[in-house]
Parts: structure tokens; sequence; C-alpha cells
């Protein structure tokens, strides 16, 4: 009697075991995914020296004002709602708080903060003395 039990419930385990599905093995592959891409998209510590120039010059290759007077150009395209940029050996970063930087709008800086793509998030800023 023992034997026909045991048999019954192995037939039953047999006829009715399902391998994984597909959901499963979809769902285990989109943790993965989202799990190594928050890990990826974290942003960089970053200590960077640079220039805090406006968008407007920034974005054009040349000089459009003399160096001597460039603290006040900057400040007026500034005024007339250009955006604060860093601008580093020619790379050109975005500035996610403006306000922390606007006081060293044309000055040379060094600037600690997070990058992410083409934005730094300024942390700590200080004038660099030429």
């Amino acid at each position: 009697m023992y034997y026909v039990q045991l048999i019954d419930f192995f037939y039953i385990y047999i006829t009715n075991f399902k391998p994984p599905t597909m959901k499963k093995y979809l769902l285990s592959g989109a943790v993965a995914l989202f799990i190594s891409a928050s890990f990826a998209f974290k942003g960089d510590d970053v200590h960077l020296k640079g220039v805090i120039e406006d968008s407007t010059c920034a974005a054009s290759k040349t000089q459009m004002s003399p160096l001597n007077s460039r603290v006040a150009c900057v400040k007026k395209c500034l005024k007339m709602g250009a955006t604060a940029v860093l601008v580093v050996e020619g790379k050109v970063y975005k500035i996610a708080n403006q306000k922390a930087v606007l006081k060293y709008a044309g000055e040379d800086v060094s600037v600690d903060g997070t990058v992410t793509g083409d934005t730094i998030q300024v942390t700590k800023i200080t004038e660099v003395k030429s």
C-alpha cells in the first residue's frame, strides 16, 4: 500500500511539474537590468578648474570679448537671459544650480561637484587667483 501511494505521488508530481516560464525569465532579467542601470547613471564626483562663462559666448568657439573685459561681458549676457556654464579646456558643462556660481561670472574657478552627462551639480566653488 505504501508503494502505491509513493508511485501516485511521483506520478502527480511529474505530470503537474511546470518548468519556469518565460515570464519569470523576463522578470528576473528586468530586475537585473534596472539594478545595473541605476549604477550606470550615477553621477561622478569631480574636481574641475575652468571659467564660468555665459551659454551664449561659450557656444561660439571664438572669444567674444577681450580678456580684460570678460567679467563685464559675462555678467551682461547673464542679465540678458543667458545661463551660466563651466568651460573646462573647451568642454562646456551646464550648471544645475545657477545661483551657486553667479558671483563668479567670468572668473577662473575651481569647482567640486557631481557630473551627470554634460551637467554639473556644484557642491563647492572657489576663485582661482591667476
